[in-house]
């Protein structure tokens, strides 16, 4: 009889500690089938000594095969999906997207070129289509006027290279990569004293 006893508290702890993965408890299910495995212990050494450290073995032997196996299948059930599905969501909703000062993500900025604003020595500003934005140079520092390329974000910094010269040969509108203001009309400059008083129709 101590046997069945044994072998019944032994199932009882392994589905314990699976149904503790499963659904999670908050540890009242871990305490009851750690509880359990240690009364099947101390029954089975009643029974013999061998008997007892058979238990013990197997317990050693099938719990750390046990576990690999539920969490390797959990993130695969209903309440392994829900659990993982919050965390992405409140990771992505918490995560700032980093912007360009004029609000323009610097993510739409990778890939294109622009000119180094100032010294990268490795952190400076560049210009890349009009957008004024803080960059990190990427390897050696970069000289003020000379062509970069943005190659990607990392801790809410635009990191940039210098642009090769067969890159700023296929690219030469970089170095005007500041907006240009729009000409203002000759007329405009003229003076009172320009201005014929009587060709106004009053």
């Amino acid at each position: 009889m101590p046997v069945l006893y044994t072998i019944g508290l032994l199932v009882l702890f392994l589905t314990l500690v699976i149904a503790e993965i499963i659904v999670p408890s908050g540890g009242l299910l871990g305490l009851f089938a750690v509880a359990a495995a240690i009364t099947a212990v101390l029954i089975a050494f009643t029974v013999s000594l061998n008997f007892g450290l058979a238990i013990v073995l197997a317990l050693l032997v099938l719990t750390p095969i046990l576990l690999s196996i539920v969490l390797r299948f959990w993130p695969q059930t209903a309440i392994g999906k829900e659990i993982l599905n919050r965390r992405s969501n409140g990771t992505e909703s918490s995560a700032p997207v980093a912007a360009a000062p004029d609000g323009t993500p610097l993510v739409d900025l990778i890939g294109r070129y622009g000119v180094a604003a100032s010294d990268l020595l490795p952190a400076g500003r560049v210009i890349i289509d009009g957008h004024k934005v803080d960059a990190v140079s990427t390897g050696m520092p970069i000289d003020k006027g000379a062509p970069i390329k943005a190659v990607r974000t990392q801790s809410g910094k635009l990191q940039v290279r210098l642009a090769t010269s067969e890159e700023s040969q296929a690219h030469p509108l970089t170095a005007s990569t500041e907006p240009s203001t729009p000409p203002v009309p000759p007329d405009s400059a003229k003076t009172l004293d320009e201005v014929n008083l009587d060709d106004l129709e009053i």
